[in-house]
């Protein structure tokens, strides 16, 4: 089964980035699957880099103190005791060395050690989701309520990595220096009673009980290299494969029906954009693609109705061949300009598949008529061969005769000639109120 969903070149046709919700979910899947094998390939390629240069690094080490020994044999040192001790000193010089760092803030400074600089941490990426795996966490949080410590836990989770780090990465920062190049917005300008402009931490910032102040104390100085992932590539990618292989029929059909159905509306516009027609039916096709976004937004366990959406892009479809057919009748590119025949063809669409040859001449902005435009094909035929040919007779009635009898109802009569046969029908009406 997995094996005809996921064809072995499909990373090439599925987009790059995180699942995005604005797409099936199928295609969100597969775009979690292309996640997980980026992360998995990057970490890997990343150790083997640093064990590279670590066992490169241990050689010239290895080498740096062969040499020493050979220099310094038979010389013995004394021991400071403060450091023989292994003691606080030492915790405190390594809690306080910087990990982590990826840039410095501009020319930001810290605000307890102006002359340090304010640096960005190395971050974990943000945790890629699929559309049913956010409806999911949003039914949990819904039952758990907003109190939850559970729900606290899973909104903060990002937020508690992204403190460690810049805590790793500024060692002597406070909670103001990660505001300011976290959220940027909470750190604002106010002026104090004598006119002097400060820098202060938003209300929402400030007040009691604040989730960010809860999850600052709890955040300890790690950096991402020593940090729980946030995302478990490995375990996503097989929940990815377990979900693709324990679809029912009737669960498939939900997944693929509305990827075939746009495919078939992308062909029919590849169709109408080779043949230069597009923007003739231009609102059929935008009617379509709304018609299906509709479609695959509904959350139903029921299948979903597709014959209407069927019956448009038959339509469609028949609309472009009939114009293929009146493109070909025209005598396009010989006699008439392809303008010239998509006017008259979005008359005929405009009159309800009819239309009217009259023998006009070209108008003044230069365009043939249906009747300049179809004469010299059918001109002959017309005059020899003709196929058929209606005459109709319509009458009104006579409401203004006040004479007596001769109020006269409405009438009509169609005569049909079809080669040397003629057909007659009527209806005739008459007054019989004084007869």
């Amino acid at each position: 089964m997995l094996a005809l969903l996921i064809p072995l070149d499909f990373p090439p046709r599925i987009s790059a980035g995180f699942p995005d919700t604005r797409t099936c979910l199928l295609h969100q899947k597969l775009q979690m699957l292309n996640v997980c094998v980026e992360r998995r390939v990057q970490r890997e390629a990343n150790s083997k880099r640093k064990s590279l240069l670590k066992t490169s690094s241990e050689e010239e080490e290895n080498a740096d103190d062969e040499e020493e020994d050979e220099d310094d044999e038979g010389e013995f040192f004394d021991c400071d005791d403060l450091t023989a001790g292994a003691g606080s000193p030492t915790k405190a010089v390594l809690s306080l060395r910087p990990e982590g760092r990826l840039r410095r803030l501009n020319d930001e400074r810290l605000l307890e050690e102006p002359n340090e600089y304010l640096y960005i941490p190395e971050t974990q990426d943000p945790v890629p989701k699929t559309e049913d795996q956010l409806q999911d966490d949003a039914e949990v949080m819904l039952k758990l309520g907003p109190g939850s410590g559970l729900t606290t836990q899973m909104m903060c989770t990002s937020l508690l990595s992204d403190m460690e780090a810049f805590k790793a990465a500024n060692p002597r920062g406070i909670m103001e220096d990660f505001i300011r190049w976290y959220s940027p917005k909470d750190w604002e300008e106010v002026t104090d009673e004598l006119g002097q402009v400060k820098n202060q931490l938003s209300v929402r910032m400030t007040t009691e009980g604040n989730t960010w102040q809860k999850v600052w104390e709890q955040a300890q100085a790690i950096p991402i290299s020593r940090q729980k992932r946030l995302f478990d590539d490995t375990n996503e990618a097989l929940k990815v494969l377990h979900y693709l292989e324990t679809r029912k029929m009737h669960e498939i059909y939900k997944l693929t029906i509305v990827p075939l159905l746009h495919s078939a509306i992308l062909k029919l516009i590849d169709i109408l954009s080779n043949a230069k027609v597009e923007d003739l039916f231009s609102p059929q096709i935008e009617q379509l693609l709304t018609g299906l976004c509709r479609l695959s937004r509904s959350h139903s366990d029921e299948l979903p109705p597709i014959k209407p959406l069927l019956d448009e892009l038959a339509e469609l479809e028949r609309r472009f061949y009939q114009f293929k057919c009146f493109e070909r009748l025209s005598g396009y590119s010989k006699r008439s300009s392809l303008r010239q025949v998509k006017l008259q063809f979005e008359e005929i669409l405009r009159n309800e598949n009819c239309c009217t040859i009259v023998n006009r001449r070209l108008t003044a902005a230069g365009d043939g008529t249906l009747y300049d435009i179809l004469i010299p094909k059918l001109e002959q035929d017309m005059a020899d061969r003709l196929i058929s040919k209606d005459y109709v007779i319509r009458l009104d009635g006579d409401t203004k005769s006040t004479e007596k009898g001769l109020y006269l109802g409405p009438q009509f009569m169609r005569a049909i000639v079809t080669g040397e046969k003629l057909r007659l029908c009527g209806a005739f009406t008459e007054s019989t109120a004084f007869v």
